[in-house]
């Protein structure tokens, strides 16, 4: 299972302490830390600032030009890294991201998915936390398929689905429902699977020879793909 990434723009130089409640702080030369109200310990590495930083966020969802300047205003990047074993553990790590926005980061970036999220876009898109994933997948269209990226820190193969099944947010939903059980309730990813998709009906996941990204990639799945088969 690969590491999750999670980069944080800070207001402060990577020189300085950044201080995330009012007991607790990240020294510049921590490796290691805890936020508190996770139990999940995440590895730490401190960078200086990227220019241009908003363009990423730009990729990923439309921002404010205000949030842009706020993103590219940042001194230094914060990086957490660590592993969510369970869906607890994904709860608990989406606390410590509420917790290191409230701190004053202006969003964070999901290096293993390419999901960038200003502050108030995290909080809106995880809502009141009933679908923990959703903030975590990113989608990659195809010709005519939509994928879905990030699944593998989960130990998890990517999902996909056929473009002729709906409108590029339906089946965006879709995913994001399958996805979540999964991972939060437990259901096999073994091809042959019956899955739910909510209101949309019943699916089967059948294993695809072909991913959208080369071996070499570091978007790379080993844990493969798994396509939506509409059941009739």
């Amino acid at each position: 299972m690969n590491k999750f990434v999670l980069a944080f723009p800070i207001s402060a130089n990577a020189a300085e302490s950044i201080k995330i409640t009012e007991t607790m702080e990240v020294k510049p030369d921590a490796n290691k830390v805890m936020i508190p109200g996770c139990s999940v310990m995440f590895d730490v590495v401190r960078n200086e600032a990227s220019v241009g930083l908003s363009d990423i966020f730009r990729e990923h969802r439309e921002i404010s030009a205000d949030e842009a300047k706020t993103i590219d205003a940042h001194k230094s990047l914060l990086f957490l890294i660590g592993n969510a074993k369970s869906a607890d553990d994904l709860r608990m790590v989406n606390v410590a991201i509420l917790k290191m926005l409230s701190a004053g980061a202006s969003g964070v970036y999901m290096q293993q998915s390419g999901s960038a999220w200003t502050a108030d876009a995290f909080r809106e898109e995880l809502g009141d936390g009933e679908f923990p994933m959703d903030p975590w997948l990113n989608f990659v269209e195809g010709s005519d398929t939509l994928y879905t990226l990030g699944m593998e820190c989960f130990g998890l193969p990517d999902l996909c689905m056929g473009k002729s099944l709906g409108s590029v947010d339906e089946l965006e939903d879709i995913l994001s429902v399958v996805a979540d059980s999964l991972f939060v309730d437990g259901v096999s990813s073994k091809s042959g699977t019956e899955v739910d998709g909510g209101e949309f009906g019943k699916f089967t996941l059948r294993a695809e020879s072909k991913t959208p990204f080369a071996k070499d990639s570091p978007e790379f799945n080993k844990q493969g793909v798994m396509r939506l088969v509409k059941k009739s």
